[in-house]
């Protein structure tokens, strides 16, 4: 086994609990441009996931009102943003202790993990940061996982993958890297444990330990 060399993040559910946050604000936008036939239930919006959101909002909304719903949803997710995430910048730069590199690899939208690691004040905390939004393939494509591998001049057994969603372990298995599910913040924990991570954790404290463990 190589030494463990990068944490590679995803986001939403893993950094911060905001997953249930986000599909509300979904819902409340889709039933305010769209009305209320056009509702969408937790599961249904759930469906969506993996394409970075300004995507997403493109499938969902016409044209003619695409821009200004996705507009108003970017406000409204910066007004309501959590300031605490599962991890404190201090807690992010202490894992320095153990590897040399952490990076981001996340299926949001460039505008909205901007907001996010900006709303934690952890975005100094990490060496690279890939979105849906640089990739032409998002999750569950591995795309961002090898150009992290080949920015960081690293092998797949160099590094972690830690997401909260099956999609996160599907893209690991396909980069050939381990992966680590984030159980605290999984809101599909089912198809979480059935895409087979290699590690799962129940707590942001056992994947410290467990980081600390390996160095």
């Amino acid at each position: 086994m190589s030494k463990l060399q990068c944490l590679i993040w995803d986001v939403d559910g893993t950094l911060l609990d905001n997953t249930n946050s986000i599909i509300s604000l979904f819902q409340d936008i889709v039933i305010k441009y769209l009305g209320e036939e056009k509702s969408m239930t937790k599961k249904e919006v759930l469906s969506l996931w993996g394409p970075p959101g300004d995507e997403i909002f493109r499938k969902v909304f016409p044209p003619d009102v695409v821009d200004d719903a996705w507009n108003e949803f970017l406000s409204k997710y910066r007004e309501t943003h959590t300031k605490e995430g599962f991890f404190s910048s201090n807690e992010l730069n202490a894992f320095r202790k153990y590897v040399k590199y952490l990076a981001i690899f996340t299926g949001k939208s460039r505008y909205t993990n901007t907001i996010s690691l900006e709303e934690l004040g952890i975005t100094d905390c990490f060496d690279l940061i890939y979105t849906g939004s640089d990739v032409e393939n998002s999750k569950p494509f591995p795309d961002a996982l090898f150009r992290i591998l080949d920015d960081l001049k690293l092998k797949p057994d160099e590094v972690i993958f830690i997401g909260d969603s099956h999609l996160d372990v599907l893209a690991g298995k396909a980069a050939g890297v381990p992966t680590a599910a984030a159980k605290w913040g999984a809101v599909e924990i089912d198809k979480l444990i059935q895409s087979k991570p290699d590690y799962v954790f129940e707590t942001p404290k056992e994947f410290i330990q467990f980081i600390k463990s390996r160095s």
